[in-house]
């Protein structure tokens, strides 16, 4: 069994500096938990806490169902794969995989064996026998897998691996990492900032903001359903579009803007019942605007600019006083010309409504 379990955990710095409030979490056997959230939010803090290099100031860190907030990092079971990577760099590879082998007293040969597998698995056998100075930063930062996965941890700790690459490393390294955690079936956690690797690898998210968790949940449900206006704006790229309203009940349930465009939203599914007059906001995805198809109602955006990005292009539009971004197929905006009229289809079905004193999700 290896859960993780985190029980009203607070962290303070220097007394007074509040990083880490009441956090509550369980973290199944098995599973590939993100940690997503701003700079400064407390994500590398929660880790670093979970990895025993931070103490703690309240609560408790239970992993396989043993309290180990007072245990030593060494005594907790965990692997931890860095940023920096932290690499021994007058040592080969295979050095810096064998090291924590050497010092449990491991046989040669049983380290050896071990090396070894580990290296295929990761594809870095031909890599053994150089130094880290001599590897990209790809190899590097599998060298630094490696040398984590060689203690058969059954829990991995990783704070943010791959900010350090380049953008066509990264997209490979994130396969690579998928395809790890399918082989070893442990149970991973991986802190970031970029909401694309939270999105592609986690079996769940944990959205965090300013020490505390805005949402915890499938990738699939954080972007159809956000819970506030913070995870709405954080998932997606583009971000969600907001449309600033108020609700009026007259022939159904509409989102009425401060210019009068209404946003018939009837068939949304509340979570609790709007009032009328009741001040909201409401949530608009770019891929669901689109160019009208037959009879449906349209809007009168105002194109201000294109951005082409090959299978999709972004148009940024007005409408009203409210700036709106589409993701539109190539072939819809076929000679559409900024400064021009542009109207658009929206699927309120997949909109998100939030009430725009608490920033909830109604």
């Amino acid at each position: 069994m290896s859960t993780v379990a985190v029980r009203h955990l607070d962290k303070i710095y220097q007394g007074h500096t509040h990083i880490l409030k009441d956090l509550n979490l369980d973290i199944g056997s098995g599973e590939f938990l993100v940690l997503l959230g701003p700079s400064g939010c407390g994500k590398s803090t929660l880790l670093n806490c979970i990895a025993g290099l931070l103490d703690v100031e309240g609560g408790r860190i239970e992993i396989a169902g043993r309290d180990v907030t007072n245990a030593d990092p060494s005594e907790r079971g965990i692997a931890m794969v860095f940023q920096s990577y932290a690499l021994y760099p007058t040592k080969t590879v295979y050095g810096n995989m064998a090291f924590c082998l050497r010092m449990k007293k491991k046989s040669p040969a049983e380290i050896e064996q071990k090396v070894n597998e580990t290296a295929d698995l990761l594809q870095i056998r031909e890599l053994l026998h150089r130094k880290p100075a001599t590897l990209s930063g790809g190899q590097r930062q599998r060298a630094a897998i490696g040398r984590a996965l060689v203690r058969d941890a059954d829990i991995c700790l990783f704070d943010e691996p791959l900010s350090n690459l380049d953008a066509k490393l990264r997209t490979e390294m994130r396969i690579e990492l998928k395809k790890l955690h399918k082989k070893l079936r442990s149970t991973f956690v991986y802190v970031t900032h970029d909401q694309v690797e939270a999105m592609t690898l986690a079996t769940r998210v944990a959205v965090m903001d300013s020490g505390t968790f805005s949402q915890i949940s499938t990738p699939e449900e954080l972007y159809d359903r956000p819970a506030n206006t913070f995870v709405a704006r954080f998932i997606g790229s583009p971000p969600m579009n907001f449309v600033d309203g108020r609700i009026a009940l007259d022939g159904g349930i509409q989102v009425v803007t401060g210019d009068g465009i209404r946003f018939d939203v009837s068939s949304y599914p509340f979570i609790t019942a709007p009032r009328s007059g009741q001040e909201v906001i409401l949530g608009i995805r770019p891929e669901h605007l689109h160019v009208p198809l037959g009879n449906e109602p349209t809007y009168p955006t105002l194109l201000s600019l294109v951005e082409p990005l090959g299978a999709t292009v972004m148009c940024y539009c007005t409408l009203g006083q409210t700036d709106l971004v589409a993701s539109l197929n190539p072939s819809e905006v076929a000679g559409a010309q900024t400064d021009e009229l542009l109207p658009l289809a929206i699927d309120l079905s997949k909109a998100s409504i939030f009430d725009r004193a608490s920033t909830l999700r109604l």
